[in-house]
C-alpha cells in the first residue's frame, strides 16, 4: 500500500508545482501587459496615435483583462476617429470593468459616433456624393444602445458634461427637443467652457422662435468660453438671435466680433451684409458680399448666388439716377 501512496504525493506535488508555475507565468504576462500599456499611454499623450494602438493592442494581447489598455486602446482609436474599432475596444473595458463612468461615457459617445458614420456613408452612397458634402437623416437610427451606456455615465457621476452633450445629440435625433434642451442644459451647467451646447441651445431656441432666450444663452457663452475660435462661433450664433429679431445693429456688432477673432469667419461676414443690406447701409453690405465670395467654397454655393444677387441689386439701387437730356436749341428762321 505504501506505493500507490507515494504516487499520490509526488502527483500532489506535482500539480502545486504547475499550479505555481501558472501563476508565475500569469503574473508575467500581467506584468508584460502593463509595461506595454504604459508605453502605449505614453505614446497616445504625444498624439502618436499609430504606435499608441501599436502598444496597446499587444498589450491586450498579452493579458486580455487588462481593462485600462482596453480602454486607452479605445482612446487611441477615438483620436484616429475609426469608431468601430474605438466600440470594440471600449465594449471590453465595459465587459471588465462596468463601474467605470468614463468606460461607459467613451463606449456610448463611440457608439453614437459610429452609427452617424454608418449613416452618413449611406446616404453619400445612395447620392453618389462626397462624405463631407452629405448631412444624413438620423430620425430613423437607432441610438438605443448609445444611450443606454451615457445614462450609466451620468448615473454613477451627474457631473460628466460629454455624457449630458450627446445625450442631446441622441434626444434631438429621436425628436424629443425638451429633452435635448435639458440635456444641453445640463451639460454647460456642468462644465460652463464647452462651446458645443451653447451653440446647440441657441439654435434649438431659434427654432422654436425663443429668440431673447437665444441672445442669453450666446451671452452667457461668451461670457465662460475661452478660445477665439469658439467665442467667434458663439458671437456668430448670437448675431443670428438678433437678426432673426430684427435688430439689425445688435447683428451686425455681433458678427463684427465674430469676424474680428476670426478672420475666417466667412458665415458671420455673409450675414453682417444681409444685415447692412436690411439696413439700407449698401455700400458696407456690397463690400462684406464680395469678401464672402473670395472666401466661400463650393459647399456655400447656394448663399454665393445670394450675395451675387444682392450685389446686383445694390449696383442697381448705387447707380446714378439717368439725367434728362438738354434742351433743344430753338430753330431760327
Amino acid at each position: 500500500m505504501a506505493r500507490p501512496r507515494l504516487i499520490t504525493a509526488l502527483s500532489s506535488s506535482v500539480v502545486l508545482a504547475l499550479a505555481l508555475g501558472a501563476a508565475a507565468c500569469g503574473n508575467q504576462a500581467r506584468n508584460d501587459s502593463i509595461k506595454k500599456a504604459n508605453a502605449g499611454v505614453r505614446a497616445l499623450g504625444g498624439k502618436q496615435l499609430d504606435t499608441a494602438v501599436n502598444e496597446l493592442k499587444e498589450a491586450v494581447r498579452l493579458y486580455k483583462e487588462n481593462h485600462s489598455a482596453w480602454f486607452h486602446l479605445g482612446e487611441a482609436y477615438r483620436g484616429k476617429k475609426v469608431w468601430n474599432e474605438a466600440v470594440a475596444a471600449y465594449t471590453n473595458a465595459v465587459q471588465l470593468k462596468g463601474s467605470d463612468v468614463m468606460y461607459q461615457l467613451r463606449l456610448g459617445a463611440s457608439l453614437y459616433e459610429a452609427a452617424v458614420e454608418k449613416a452618413r456613408a449611406d446616404e453619400a452612397a445612395r447620392l453618389q456624393k462626397k462624405l463631407e458634402d452629405v448631412t444624413p437623416d438620423l430620425h430613423a437610427v437607432n441610438f438605443d444602445q448609445a444611450l443606454q451606456h451615457l445614462e450609466a455615465a451620468v448615473k454613477g457621476n451627474a457631473g460628466l458634461y460629454n455624457a449630458h452633450y450627446y445625450m442631446a445629440k441622441i434626444y434631438l435625433a429621436k425628436n424629443q427637443p425638451q429633452q435635448a434642451s435639458e440635456a444641453f442644459t445640463k451639460a454647460i451647467t456642468a462644465y460652463p467652457r464647452f462651446q458645443a451646447p451653447y451653440i446647440a441651445l441657441v439654435n434649438l431656441y431659434r427654432q422654436w422662435d425663443y429668440t431673447e432666450q437665444a441672445i442669453q444663452v450666446a451671452a452667457q457663452g461668451v461670457e465662460y468660453v475661452k478660445g477665439n475660435e469658439d467665442k467667434s462661433e458663439l458671437y456668430e450664433a448670437q448675431g443670428m438671435a438678433y437678426f432673426d429679431k430684427g435688430d439689425d445693429g445688435k447683428a451686425i456688432e455681433s458678427f463684427g466680433k465674430a469676424i474680428e477673432l476670426n478672420k475666417d469667419a466667412f458665415r458671420s461676414r455673409f450675414q453682417r451684409g444681409m444685415a447692412y443690406f436690411r439696413k439700407g447701409e449698401l455700400k458696407s453690405a456690397d463690400k462684406d458680399f464680395e469678401d464672402y465670395m473670395k472666401v466661400a467654397g463650393p459647399s456655400q454655393a447656394t448663399f454665393k448666388a445670394i450675395a451675387q444677387k444682392k450685389r446686383y441689386e445694390i449696383m442697381a439701387k448705387l447707380a446714378p439716377a439717368p439725367t434728362a437730356p438738354p434742351p433743344a436749341a430753338p430753330k431760327r428762321g
